[in-house]
């Protein structure tokens, strides 16, 4: 048995190296399917299908808060709601609080900030994870005022320390304070925190822990279910929790329990799984390609096979010897296509945004290479099956009489190959129409104004230190001094300090009363973003003010933002919300409902601050400084020429305080279409493809079919038929498999779009344009791909080809 597989994979080889032609093509074509596929299952893989890096992430879930009066479906939660949800003990085995904190470090050269995760004792044993060295804190550390700890990650371990383990229980200064490093954490954890430096315990002070906080909602609870608990169960457990907690002016609450997993890839499982539909539709395309160039092979063989029948081949051995050709192209083909991919992996993770999660874990391993060997054998069985069963139907007689050169398969044949033209068509309109609908949807977006002038604008983040700045007069004092230190350089137009500026980490909203407006309990009370700013801000940003004023710098303060003489500027959208006719002029909102009131004095226009494609709940200004703010600095050159000598100066004014997060406001604003621009660029990547493909099997049906007729088009010619006519039959011929191909594909396009409609804006999934475009984009290539056979078919020499005969 074996020697008759070694023989029958010896001619397989010596038949394909015998035709180079038909072997290179075939094994490029394979190749490239299987190339975009494998790259893209990768990128998959990681993020969608393998597991948290964690002990029994299946168990481990993310409980958030629910606050339908203000339109918030998922909060993080605060201390207290912590504290009362980890006595659910019927529900979870173990509960664990995460949140972050900035630090600037020092003492190591450059000031640099890092982000900080302050954690629960009980952290990481809820994950189930141990330290790659060292330890992790103990319950004694975990207390008000014992916190003065840290566990590294192990990049910044790295970066820092050159992963040298004689830094544990070694000192490192966190805003001017000594933390002892205790441990290093695991490389993996990063998958999950890949912004998290290091590691705090989170020591929750009295003041968090006080009544009046329990709408501070900044923390991250995770939990792992009891064994046996479901999270269904866990739900109604929990949401009779939320039922016995008092609401406050927030208003009543709920509580949602979500898997750990799907809290870090819900928002993309629908994208890649729409880019892994579209790799397979090349795939499959390719696999028609492959299979269309063996018929015609079998074709060209058919003597071959008659003369093998003759001499005592039964149909099986015929089958097999086809079969382990397809699947020698295949095994090649997968090869050859998984070190494609290699390159093709880097690539995606060049364009991939760095919204999406876990990232860090992308990479080429022992299960990816068995996936790439699995298609490649599933993809020689689909190309080959079809080929081999056809050509071991061979007519033993007509196939002996018969010149190679004559088509004796008969319509069987050549309606298979059709077949599959007019599959691949289709499936490429399909593909083509989706990237069409994301690529108009993508304009959409372009065109969409952030409501601020973001050209020459560059922005730079710092993060004063508590401890040093202490006091609100503190604050105003340093940004005053940089901000006159950077208006004074050369080429800087305007510079302001801002907190909550437009795309930039941090922002927050809140409730808030307007003086004169009765409240309705049975409404959402006002609600909007708000952000401390410096006097020159609007000119910095280069946000209009419509009516009224600016501020001016004797309007900025040191804290106690609501007061009789203290002022606000609201923005369009929230005037209009809750102002009569827009006109917020001369109004006041505050705080509380009793006030002090800020007086608005102003109303500009309105910025988009997160995203391009939410509607804007209204923004509400305040002159005032903020210790995490961000520089806001106008000029007139490029401005990242200027990014040292801006930092030279926050220098010159305090040594330890380290900027950064620098980027250009076009970059921020580009950054929120990242993952956007990821699916348009690949979709379209993947449609080009199809497009190609299908244009190339277009044009091998029809040369085949013409090389095929050569007598039949000289006879035509000899009675007196004239070039152009044959030239027309040949494009008809494979217009009508265009045309066929493309009437499927807008039908098929038109049921399945409609899957796409989150992924949209401001383009319906059965967008006309994209519908009527992309055919006659198709109808273009199919003729270009018609044209060339047909081309050749006209020059064909009637005496040539009846002698031929």
């Amino acid at each position: 048995m074996m020697q008759s597989i070694w023989r029958d994979i010896r001619y397989a080889a010596r038949m394909l190296v015998r035709r180079p032609g038909f072997t290179v093509i075939a094994l490029l074509t394979l190749a490239l399917g299987i190339a975009v596929t494998t790259a893209t299952f990768t990128v998959v893989d990681a993020v969608l299908l393998r597991k948290l890096p964690v002990t029994d992430p299946g168990t481990l879930v993310v409980v958030h808060n629910q606050l339908p009066k203000i339109n918030l479906p998922r909060t993080q939660v605060s201390a207290l709601h912590f504290v009362d949800y980890s006595r659910q003990t019927e529900a979870f085995e173990s509960t664990a609080a995460f949140a972050t904190r900035n630090f600037n470090l020092s003492g190591v050269g450059m000031p640099e900030r890092l982000q900080a995760g302050r954690v629960t004792a009980s952290f990481f044993p809820t994950l189930g994870v141990n330290p790659f060295a060292g330890r992790f804190f103990s319950p004694e550390e975990d207390r008000f005022g014992n916190e003065h700890e840290a566990v590294l990650s192990a990049a910044l371990w790295k970066q820092l320390f050159n992963s040298d383990a004689a830094v544990l229980n070694k000192p490192i200064q966190l805003n001017g304070t000594s933390y002892q490093i205790i441990g290093i954490a695991p490389a993996g954890i990063e998958e999950i925190y890949p912004n998290v430096d290091l590691w705090i315990p989170m020591a929750f002070s009295p003041n968090e822990l006080s009544e009046n906080r329990r709408g501070s909602l900044a923390y991250t609870m995770i939990a792992r279910l009891k064994r046996g608990t479901t999270i269904k169960h866990a739900q109604n457990l929990m949401s009779g929790v939320a039922q016995s907690i008092a609401g406050d002016e927030l208003g009543s609450f709920g509580i949602e329990v979500r898997s750990l997993t799907d809290e870090y890839v819900s928002d993309v499982r629908r994208p890649l799984f729409m880019l892994l539909c579209a790799v397979l539709v090349v795939l499959l395309i390719s696999c028609a390609n492959v299979a269309n160039l063996l018929l015609a092979r079998a074709t060209v063989r058919a003597r071959e096979i008659a003369v093998r029948v003759a001499l005592g081949a039964g149909r099986t051995r015929i089958i097999r010897q086809l079969l382990t050709e397809s699947l020698l192209i295949a095994l090649v083909g997968g090869a050859l296509g998984m070190l494609l991919a290699f390159w093709g992996t880097k690539a995606l993770l060049a364009l991939a945004p760095s919204s999406l999660p876990r990232l860090t874990g992308v990479h080429l391993d022992f299960r990816i290479l068995l996936f790439s060997l699995g298609v490649s054998l599933v993809c020689g069985a689909i190309f080959g099956l079809v080929p081999a069963f056809t050509a071991s139907k061979t007519d033993l007689v007509s196939s002996l009489k018969d010149s190679e050169r004559t088509d004796s398969a008969g319509a069987s044949r050549q309606w298979l190959r059709r077949t599959f033209v007019v599959a691949e068509v289709s499936m490429a309109v399909i593909l083509v129409i989706s990237a069409g609908l994301l690529v108009r949807s993508f304009q959409k977006l372009l065109d969409v104004r952030p409501g601020f002038d973001a050209h020459n604008v560059l922005t730079l983040r710092m993060s004063l230190p508590g401890a040093q700045y202490n006091s609100a007069a503190k604050v105003a004092g340093f940004y005053d001094n940089v901000l006159e230190r950077v208006s004074g350089l050369p080429g800087i137009e305007h510079a302001a300090a801002a907190f909550q500026t437009p795309f930039t980490p941090g922002g927050d909203s809140s409730m808030f009363s307007i003086r004169g407006r009765v409240s309705n309990e049975k409404e959402p009370g006002p609600h909007a973003d708000y952000a401390y700013v410096s006097s020159d801000y609007f000119n910095s940003l280069g946000l209009p003010i419509r009516k009224g004023r600016g501020f001016q710098p004797s309007d900025m303060r040191a804290g106690n933002y609501f007061a009789p003489d203290s002022v606000a500027i609201v923005d369009e959208e929230l005037a209009k919300r809750y102002w009569p006719n827009g006109d917020a002029l001369g109004g006041g909102i505050s705080w509380s409902p009793e006030g002090p009131w800020a007086t608005v004095v102003g109303i500009c226009a309105t910025a988009q601050l997160e995203d391009l494609t939410e509607e804007s709940k209204g923004t509400f200004y305040l002159p005032g400084y903020y210790p995490g703010s961000t520089l806001v600095v106008r000029t007139s050159v490029n401005p990242l020429t200027l990014t040292s000598a801006i930092r030279d100066q926050v220098l010159a004014v305090d040594p330890n305080q380290p900027v950064f997060d620098i980027k250009t406001m076009e970059e921020r604003v580009a950054m929120t279409l990242e993952t956007r621009r990821f699916a348009v660029v690949l979709l379209g990547i993947f449609g080009t493809l199809a497009l190609v493909l299908a244009g190339i099997g277009l044009y091998g049906v029809l040369a085949f079919a013409v090389s095929h007729r050569t007598r039949e088009i000289g006879i035509h010619l000899a009675l007196g038929a004239q070039p152009r006519d044959v030239l027309v039959m040949v494009i008809k011929q494979g217009m009508l498999l265009v045309l066929l191909g493309a009437v499927l594909g807008v039908a098929g396009a038109f049921a399945l779009t409609r899957l796409m409609q989150s992924l949209l804006f401001g383009v319906s999934p059965t967008d006309p344009v994209t519908f009527v475009l992309v055919p006659l984009l198709l109808a273009v290539v199919g003729f270009v791909a018609c044209y060339l056979p047909a081309r050749r078919a006209t020059k064909v020499d009637p005496l040539v080809a009846l002698r031929y005969e």
